[in-house]
């Protein structure tokens, strides 16, 4: 290469590294400036839960078996989809008054799509949902965290009511037809032992009778309870084993019960005349419905504390009020374009001379000049 060439070439490679430099300061400016900020909050689903308050009275367990025959979703899950829904989203927007004459956006669909690219709602670990706004605004950010959290109360306000009110109605429906079964059960068994002159079922068929009855009773009740939560849980419950486990207890009581003997205290049920019989079903389905009535009582009881505790609007306990992280942010899209004009400046100026990419001669000539006078 002449010496003319190679001063061409300096000069070129002098211009494209004050490029560089001069990319690089204004890169590097825009990383910083304007400063980005972030604001944070961390909320987690208040535990309005009345089967936790009656806990306390020793009845905690039967109530938490009752509320999975309603069902059993994961707290966090709904928390986190109500947080994105639309309807919190439109909640912000209006209490922000974003959209309108004089206000940043046109219609609420250009503020729904700005928010959602300047705010993230994701979950932690232990139930926590986090709402993340970001923004070159810091007054602007810290209220629309607080925005979104105070939208987010009062959508799980709403929520936590619903879902009480459709649990009211299902569990008021269903008490007042088992009380109704139960009054007919009742009324059967009161004429039938009238009828045939029956005194108490303790005294009138022995202690293997009433056991046996009262036994089946329960299956019957048990085997609707597991039934019920078949369809409205997942298998992976563990309600339904528990459920299953003590249905098969019954079971075995009973077989138990109709083994036995003449020779015992009392008769087995083998030795009972039709009248007894007829007198052990009657009372069998007198406990049954009995215990369903139970069940609903319990239910309603429950749904009643459950309705109390929705009428307060703290659905939402605040674990991290809203604030401005202290932090230091950059301008992500300035960062990207710093670190690939750096990739680019290393490509041309060091990379490609290296390798004679840009003049396969001059990689040529290198070859040549190593092979030296044993070259052919």
């Amino acid at each position: 290469m002449t010496p003319a060439g190679r001063m061409g070439r300096l000069r070129e490679r002098r211009v494209r590294l004050i490029i560089y430099v001069v990319l690089g300061a204004v890169l590097a400016v825009l990383c910083l400036f304007p400063r980005p900020f972030m604001a944070r909050a961390k909320v987690m689903p208040g535990d309005n839960n009345a089967a936790s308050l009656f806990s306390q009275s020793g009845a905690g367990s039967q109530l938490q078996n009752l509320a999975s025959l309603f069902g059993d979703r994961s707290a966090t899950e709904v928390t986190l989809q109500l947080a994105k829904s639309d309807a919190v989203t439109r909640d912000v927007v209006a209490r922000l008054k974003l959209v309108g004459p004089g206000r940043p956006y046109a219609d609420e669909r250009s503020a729904m799509v700005a928010l959602g690219k300047r705010v993230d709602v994701h979950s932690l670990l232990g139930g926590i949902i986090e709402f993340e706004a970001r923004a070159y605004d810091q007054d602007w950010v810290l209220a629309v965290t607080r925005a979104y959290v105070d939208a987010m109360s009062d959508r799980m306000s709403s929520y936590v009511r619903n879902q009480v009110s459709r649990k009211r109605r299902i569990v008021e429906d269903r008490l007042a037809s088992s009380q109704e079964r139960l009054v007919q059960a009742q009324a059967q068994f009161d004429a039938f032992r009238k009828a045939n002159r029956i005194a108490d079922p303790a005294a009138q068929l022995g202690e293997q009778l009433t056991v046996r009855a009262g036994l089946e009773g329960q299956l019957q009740a048990k085997q609707v309870e597991l039934a019920t939560l078949r369809t409205t849980v997942g298998p992976e419950n563990p309600r339904l084993s528990v459920v299953a486990g003590q249905v098969a207890s019954l079971q075995a009581q009973i077989a138990r019960a109709a083994n036995a003997s003449e020779g015992q205290a009392s008769p087995n049920v083998g030795a009972i005349s039709a009248t007894a019989l007829a007198y052990a079903r009657l009372y069998r389905s007198y406990v049954f419905a009995q215990g369903v009535s139970d069940v609903y009582s319990r239910a309603a009881e429950e749904i009643a504390v459950q309705e109390i505790l929705s009428q307060d609007r703290a659905q939402l306990s605040v674990i991290d009020a809203p604030h401005v992280d202290p932090d230091r942010y950059f301008n992500t899209t300035a960062v990207a374009f710093l670190a690939l004009l750096v990739a680019f400046a290393v490509f041309v100026e060091v990379y490609a001379p290296a390798t004679g990419l840009f003049d396969p001669g001059a990689a040529a000539r290198g070859k040549g000049a190593e092979a030296g006078p044993l070259a052919p």
